[in-house]
């Protein structure tokens, strides 16, 4: 196939982004466009007027940790209990959060507190539609809808001074009025299921640690109320206070208890062991001397520091194997991965003062805090799930393997001093053995009580810390900054909002053109055809407006366009105008040289190759040239009717040899121009357009015609065109901007890739001025 290309069409190989294209396409689908952006502002301004004021009110808690240093299991406890299911029911039902108010008035939504001075729930309140109703007279009644049905049931009635200085209690309810509440006034109102209020108040509620030691709480709350939502931030607070002081005053008073019945006994022990002393001194009149006692204070301080050693390895050996037990249960099918309960006991081990002395564990202990401290930030602006917190996890459990080698190292130690302990004490008391019969006695006598006088010492100083702990303790958690009323909401910017939705249904808009024209791969333009066929534009012609002519059948159809053939007379009109250039650019640009016969095909019905066909024709015979117009389209031809003619005989009955030349040649009214009609349909008319009358044809009609001009079917319902093109001087090939297939083009082109057809160029039919827009079909093929 010989192709014939522009001069700047090697600069057009690589596909490169046509931003004219996508502004041409911005600019023709405005509308689309416009009822995008009106698809998504307008809902979106209409649900941010029906939104509600929102507003929000914070306050900052201190923690007070007398012991000094992070308590990072503490700070976890704290974490846990705020976001606990209990602590918001607690927290629900003193605040009353069921109630909904959905009445709006002038000024806008009606607020709680211009109602209701108290509200509060048990955890289960009856759930439903309730009505509150005030009489002029001073009166009140308090009705709930029957589920199911319009039928109002009565609750209450009575006084409304009643329950403005008192409280009204019904279906779990428990509320009181503010004073001066304008009479008269009805007040609807819903109660939602508790269990629902639980969950949204879990969801509005935030906690953020504003420091990396955990002492400093900010807890916030959002509400359509502004006086409720800074009360509820502080009754919050006040209730999470007196909660946790709770908590620890009982566990203090607890162990207070506990230290005071150890103490007791103690102290029975040691006065009983003081009256058999002395009791033994006076009956036996002995007494030791001075290297005997201090082999006694020697024995004394070996016990006890054996004690302290049983102690220690008793404590570490519960800590691990509460370890482990932890460690089995995070195995388990339903275990909860962020459990803290391991890092409570990881924390309490690396934390023991038995390792105080060893550098290796004090290192560990530093870097857990440090990786505890950094979960907990991350975990509290994000979630336990987040990446990030589930690195640092992996670290901290790693960080548990090594402080657990550090633990079973060091207690190794500890085991082994605690063996040497016990046998510096069988020394002692083998020494002690020696002594005579009632210096032996008295040495023990003495001995145990200076280890129950020890004992009771040691047992009052924790007696008394504890003591002062639990009278401190209510110091422990304050309000440092309770929350205030919130001047404004939070979502007051709504004009803002809305102005950023229309902004973002235009850039939607746009960008559903913008892919819509991405996605397009149809030939649109020129530059299309030059780029992904190869192939020169012989000329482009505007669209035609045949809107009216597709009700027709297509006998009709072609009727209607017969009296619009655009090239019939000399009238300067822009389709005519085109057909001309095109006329120009054939006969005349010397890289096709001299055409004589030409076959005019397109891809695929209704890219317009038959009308361009005839107004080609018509503009060559205007030249004075004896031009010659076949309907070689043997399958579905129409130019007879175009032109007003017989259709038979015809084209396909002289390929017969039916009828001689002269009986097919049609004149028409514009001069110089014969027409051919495609005559009676046949089986088989590829094989006649390449049989030797097919040649013969030829051979006759350029002896009697300047120029030969085949409209041939389309590539994709017959190959006529690539048989003739073989035939004849050059094939033209015509495109329907915005309908022809790129893809499909191309395919088809390669037809005539090796057969000896000269495809000439292409006309690209249906543009607009600018050759951009997809144009409409001239007729129904």
């Amino acid at each position: 196939m010989d192709s014939y290309f522009l001069d700047e069409e090697e600069s057009l190989d690589v596909e490169t982004l046509d931003l004219r294209r996508y502004y041409r396409a911005l600019i023709k689908k405005w509308w689309l466009v416009a009822i995008i952006t009106l698809a998504v502002t307008v809902p979106w301004a209409i649900y941010l007027k029906s939104q509600p004021p929102i507003y929000e009110a914070a306050a900052l808690i201190r923690f007070k940790n007398f012991a000094g240093g992070d308590d990072v299991s503490l700070i976890q406890t704290r974490n846990t209990e705020l976001r606990s299911r209990s602590f918001a029911q607690r927290v629900v039902a003193q605040l009353g959060l069921c109630l909904v108010l959905e009445q709006k008035t002038e000024d806008g939504f009606l607020n709680r507190s211009d109602i209701f001075a108290e509200f509060s729930t048990t955890q289960t309140p009856v759930s439903g539609d309730y009505f509150l109703r005030l009489t002029a007279d001073g009166r009140y009644s308090l009705s709930m809808i029957i589920p199911d049905t319009e039928r109002e049931k009565q609750l209450k009635t009575g006084s409304v001074a009643d329950i403005t200085n008192g409280l009204c209690v019904v279906n779990g309810l428990s509320f009181r009025l503010v004073r001066n509440v304008p009479l008269p006034l009805e007040v609807p109102f819903r109660i939602m299921s508790f269990r629902s209020a639980v969950e949204s108040f879990q969801s509005r509620i935030n906690v953020r640690w504003e420091d990396r030691a955990g002492t400093l709480m900010r807890l916030t709350l959002t509400d359509t109320d502004p006086k409720v939502v800074a009360e509820m931030t502080n009754r919050l607070a006040e209730i999470y206070i007196a909660q946790s002081s709770s908590v620890k005053k009982e566990m203090s008073q607890a162990r207070v208890k506990i230290l005071e019945e150890q103490l007791q006994k103690a102290r029975e022990e040691l006065e009983a062991s003081e009256r058999e002393l002395v009791q033994f001194k006076k009956k036996y009149e002995v007494a030791l001397d001075a290297d005997q006692k201090g082999q006694l204070n020697q024995l004394a301080l070996l016990e006890k520091k054996r004690d302290d050693l049983e102690t220690t390895l008793k404590t570490l050996n519960d800590l691990l194997q509460k370890k482990e037990e932890e460690e089995r249960a995070l195995a388990g099918p339903d275990a909860d991965p962020y459990a803290t309960d391991l890092r409570y006991v990881m924390n309490e081990i690396a934390s023991h003062p038995a390792f105080d002395g060893s550098a290796a564990m004090l290192i560990k202990r530093s870097r857990l805090k440090d990786l505890e401290t950094q979960w907990r930030a991350i975990v509290n602006s994000t979630t336990e799930r987040n990446i990030k917190a589930r690195q640092v996890l992996a670290q901290i459990r790693s960080l548990h393997t090594e402080i657990e080698q550090i633990a079973r190292r060091e207690m190794i130690g500890i085991q082994q001093e605690l063996e040497q302990t016990k046998r510096e004490i069988a020394q002692q008391e083998y020494k002690l053995k020696q002594l005579p019969a009632r210096e032996s006695e008295l040495s023990e006598l003495t001995r145990r009580n200076s280890v129950l006088a020890k004992k009771y010492q040691d047992l009052l100083a924790k007696s008394q810390d504890a003591t002062i702990s639990a009278a401190v303790e209510t110091g422990d958690i304050e309000i440092l900054d309770p929350a205030i009323v919130p001047d404004a909401p939070t979502n007051k910017d709504k004009k803002q909002k809305a102005i950023l939705g229309g902004l973002f249904g235009i850039l939607l808009g746009m960008g559903v053109v913008v892919v819509t024209e991405f996605l397009n791969k149809t030939l649109r333009s020129v530059d299309d055809v030059r780029r992904y066929l190869k192939l020169p534009i012989l000329g482009t012609i505007p669209q035609i407006d045949f809107s009216d002519v597709f009700d027709f059948q297509d006998s009709e159809k072609v009727k209607q366009i017969d009296q619009q053939l655009v090239t019939h007379d000399y009238s300067p009109t822009p389709i005519g105008e085109a057909y001309r250039s095109l006329r120009t650019n054939l006969m005349f640009t010397k890289e096709t040289g001299r055409i004589r016969s030409l076959v005019i095909t397109s891809n695929e019905p209704g890219d317009g190759k038959s009308f361009t066909a005839a107004n080609l024709s018509i503009t060559l015979a205007q030249l004075r040239s004896n031009t010659l117009l076949v309907d070689g389209d043997l399958r579905r031809g129409v130019l007879h009717n175009t032109f007003g003619v017989a259709k038979e005989p015809g084209f396909s009955n002289y390929l017969q040899d039916v009828v001689p030349l002269q009986s097919i040649l049609n004149p028409t009214q514009i001069p110089n121009l014969t027409l051919i009609s495609c005559g009676s349909l046949i089986p088989n008319p590829s094989e006649l357009l390449g049989s030797h009358q097919m040649q013969r044809f030829l051979d006759e009609v350029r002896r009697k015609f300047d120029l030969i001009v085949f409209d041939t079917p389309p590539l994709n319902a017959a190959t006529d065109a690539v048989v003739l093109g073989t035939q004849v001087d050059g094939t033209v090939i015509v495109i329907r901007a915005g309908k022809t297939h790129r893809d499909l083009a191309k395919s088809k082109l390669e037809l005539f890739s090796n057969v000896p057809a000269r495809v000439i160029g292409a006309i690209l039919n249906g543009t607009t001025a600018d050759m951009a827009h997809p144009g409409y079909s001239y007729y129904h093929y």
